[in-house]
């Protein structure tokens, strides 16, 4: 991949759903365009900074493949997945910031492993931004798995279970695709619902006012800061 003058190493910048990465791409000076396993991209910069933007993966398997898919293809060096989360805290309002600093999949047990395997995020130049800039943003543990959860009490038991203020169905698996090929990761949502028997109403009403809000913060520290990482070997 060849670079633009000045340009750093590429980030991915990734969601589940289109509006959730649309400021990347509506802020991105555009260089190309094109069709990976179905999902459409863009390629382009902002700031200093090489971006290659996609979206449409919903669960497990299809974040896992994609995610790989464009590790191999464009070699980013950090990715950036913007997009929604669900509260297992009740203190956590829709509209609600989060930056995820621990992942594990709720739905995984490997004995062999002594039980269950969380990966923790690295300091990337984001993380370091938005812990300095950003003061509306929650740190905290995200829990994964293939389900929408849309029960009160299977929400209570998830979060005392696995010590988490926040689910879907997505995190856990890029943060585990990233670390594996040693690829920095920062994830950056929204509460958008309470896993409880509302949620699918609260999604609804909720995503549109919120989901566009960690892509369009992400895109303005694109545009003042150069977010280059190295991970250590």
């Amino acid at each position: 991949m060849v670079l633009e003058k000045g340009v750093r190493e590429m980030i991915l910048s990734t969601g589940v759903f289109l509006p959730e990465i649309k400021p990347v791409i509506d802020n991105m000076i555009t260089l190309e365009t094109g069709e990976i396993l179905g999902r459409t991209y863009s390629r382009g910069v902002i700031g200093q900074n090489e971006i290659v933007a996609t979206s449409g993966f919903v669960g497990k398997v299809e974040t896992a493949v994609i995610t790989q898919k464009f590790i191999d293809v464009f070699k980013p060096n950090q990715i950036i997945f913007t997009s929604g989360v669900g509260a297992l805290d009740d203190s956590l309002e829709p509209g609600k910031m989060i930056l995820g600093t621990e992942f594990q999949q709720y739905d995984v047990f490997l004995p062999m492993r002594s039980g269950m395997v969380s990966v923790d995020t690295d300091e990337t130049p984001a993380i370091q931004h938005l812990r300095e800039h950003a003061t509306k943003i929650e740190f905290c543990k995200i829990i994964s798995g293939d389900k929408i959860v849309m029960s009160k009490k299977e929400r209570d038991s998830l979060r005392k279970r696995f010590n988490a203020r926040c689910l879907d169905m997505d995190s856990a698996v890029l943060a585990r695709v990233a670390s594996m090929n040693n690829v920095g990761f920062t994830v950056l949502k929204v509460v958008l619902d309470y896993c409880d028997e509302n949620s699918e109403k609260d999604f609804s009403m909720n995503f549109e006012k919120y989901g566009y809000y960690p892509a369009e913060l992400i895109t303005e520290l694109l545009k003042k800061h150069i977010l280059d990482f190295k991970r250590k070997k």
